[in-house]
Formats: C-alpha cells, structure tokens, sequence
C-alpha cells in the first residue's frame, strides 16, 4: 500500500465520517457521468476541505490486492488498531459486544462464519451477495443444529449472532489471514479462499482444517432440506473478520460515523443506484457537517474505493482556493472516479 499526502495521521482526534464504496473504479465513460452528478453538498465541502491523505493499494502476487478493503483498514486506523492485512478483527469485537469473549488465552481467536451461496458457471465459483438468500430465524435455527457439531470435532465453537451469520471460536482463528466478504462478493472465489496467498503444499493447519470443514458443510447442505423450493441455495460458509481483539486499548481512537448507503449498488456495478444513493448521502451526511464545520466543529471525511482511500478535512480556505475555487470549482469526476488497480 503507497500513501501520499500523509500530513495528518488518520487517527487524529476530531470527529469522522467513513463512507465505504464512495469513490467509483473508472474503466471509460463512467467518468464523464460523475462529472455532472449533482451533489451541491460534496461540491461545498471539497471548496473549503484540505485532502490530507490517500492510501493507494499496491498491486501484489497472486491477489492483485489487499485482503481487507480500504474502508476496513481505513476505520480500524480511525479507532487506533494495528493495520493487519486479513487480520483486523471485527468478529472478536462483536463477540466482546455481545458479552461472549473470554479472557483466557485459549478463546482469543474469532471469526465470522457466513452461509452463503456460491455459484459455478463456466468452470468459475463467484460468491453472491449472502444478503439475497434472506435467511430467516428458523433456518438459521436448523442449519446452527446440523452444522454445529462438525465444527466443534476441530475444537471450533460457533455462537448465533445474527440470520446467517455466526460467530466462530478458535485458537485456531487468532493469526488466520481471510479475505473480506466486501473483497469477495461478485468475484471468483480461488484466488480469496483462506490461504490461497500460499502454495498447497504451505496451508497452515487452520487453512486445512476450514477448507475441510467447507467442502464437508457443501456436501451437507447439497441434500439438505432448507434448501427445497429456493430460488438461491445455502450451499457454502465463508470466513472472515479473523483475529483476536486488540489487549492494547491506550491508542484506541473515536469511533467513525461509517455510512453503508452505497455498498450495494456498488457491488451490483450499478452506477445509476450508486449515484442515486450519493444523492442521498449528500443531503443527509454531507449537508450535515457542512452545518457542523459552520459551528466551529472540526470535521474529517474519509471516501472509500475498491483499491484506495481518500482523507479529507475541514479547513479554512484561502484566499487563493477561494479564488480558484470560483473561477475553476472541482469537478466531481476529479475525486470520485479512480482508476483501476495495475500491475
């Protein structure tokens, strides 16, 4: 990851707005569109912000980028945790919230586990949205019976936490890098799968034993009968948010506003619901802390891409960026079109 701009830690004390999926991946035309998108509120913040940051990732063997995407690393920087790649651990803060974390050593490690469904066409295994098999409290209830027990012979306890999605103890889960399901979702799934950033003969024992236990779970849930009469099966899990929680809490930072609206229509590709959806954030998130920089309140704006992040402050302008912001105002394509990752 190349960072640039960096004048301003991310971590610095002053209130945070994160918005994931904000900055669009131009491949041609899709540039000039958001050149006229009408989002006065953006336009009158970049007039007076200062970008102070951008984190760009760096094209790397054989994943072509990071396992967390940058809103995550960019929010678990903004609350002071170490910036692990595959490691931050959002399932062992969710356990701690939820008053499941133990203190022994030998619960330290969390994941979640997600059921989803993968699907195969030409020779290719993408992993869909889990959002669009909307699974409810009753098959979340029967599937937590029948796959328990499999889990806990490797010694991996799971916990409801919410439909289709579960909380996994382990040892074995403290130090296993795993790809976001942000990072994964409408993609293959091979070069993503836990420990697929090493040779076969390399997987660590947690590698094998969660590529056991999924190849087991998919030959369980191909005749299971959850699974009659839906449009898209349950026929997999995936893993991720690994980790244990950060012991060091002296660094721990303000918690972000992290605004999801364009997640979505992001990882649909659809341009014309994500520009809707940046309307949306315009008048209900950036309208709002125009107001707050108004009142004397120090605000941070962090934009979010599939392979880079953007950290902007609050400032006064000067007389010059008044100027040229008069005569030659920012055009939006300059700030939320990025290009793709290269090699």
């Amino acid at each position: 990851m190349t960072s640039v701009l960096t004048s301003a830690p991310l971590n610095a004390a002053r209130e945070t707005t994160l918005i994931p999926f904000s900055l669009w991946t131009a491949h041609g035309p899709e540039a000039s569109v958001l050149a006229k998108a009408e989002l006065p509120h953006l336009r009158a913040w970049l007039a007076q912000a200062q970008r102070v940051d951008v984190q760009v990732d760096k094209a790397q063997e054989p994943l072509l980028a990071t396992l967390s995407p940058p809103h995550e690393r960019a929010w678990a920087q903004t609350i002071g945790w170490p910036a692990t790649d595959g490691g931050l651990p959002w399932a062992a803060r969710a356990a701690a919230e939820h008053g499941l974390a133990a203190t022994d050593a030998s619960s330290l490690g969390w994941a979640f586990m997600t059921l989803c469904n993968w699907h195969v066409s030409n020779g290719q295994v993408t992993l869909g949205d889990p959002a669009y098999l909307q699974i409810d409290d009753a098959t979340d209830a029967t599937l937590f019976k029948a796959m328990q027990s499999f889990f806990a012979e490797d010694g991996i306890a799971l916990h409801p936490y919410k439909p289709g999605q579960w909380l996994a103890q382990s040892p074995l889960l403290a130090d296993l890098p795993t790809a976001s399901l942000d990072r994964v979702i409408g993609r293959n799934i091979d070069p993503w799968l836990v420990g697929s950033h090493v040779a076969a003969d390399a997987l660590s024992p947690a590698a094998k034993v969660l590529r056991r236990l999924q190849n087991e779970m998919q030959m369980l849930l191909y005749t299971h009968p959850v699974n009659e009469g839906r449009s898209l099966t349950i026929n997999s899990f995936w893993i991720h948010g690994t980790g244990a929680f950060p012991s060091d809490t002296t660094g721990r930072k303000q918690e972000p506003a992290v605004i999801q609206t364009l997640r979505a229509s992001a990882l649909q590709q659809d341009l014309i619901g994500w520009l809707e959806g940046w309307q949306h954030v315009d008048a209900h998130v950036v309208a709002p802390m125009l107001s707050r920089v108004a009142a004397g309140e120090t605000q941070r704006l962090v934009l979010c891409g599939e392979y880079e992040f953007h950290v902007y402050d609050s400032a006064s302008p000067s007389l010059w960026q008044r100027v040229r912001t008069h005569f030659a105002p920012t055009s939006l394509d300059t700030v939320l079109a990025v290009a793709p990752l290269k090699d």
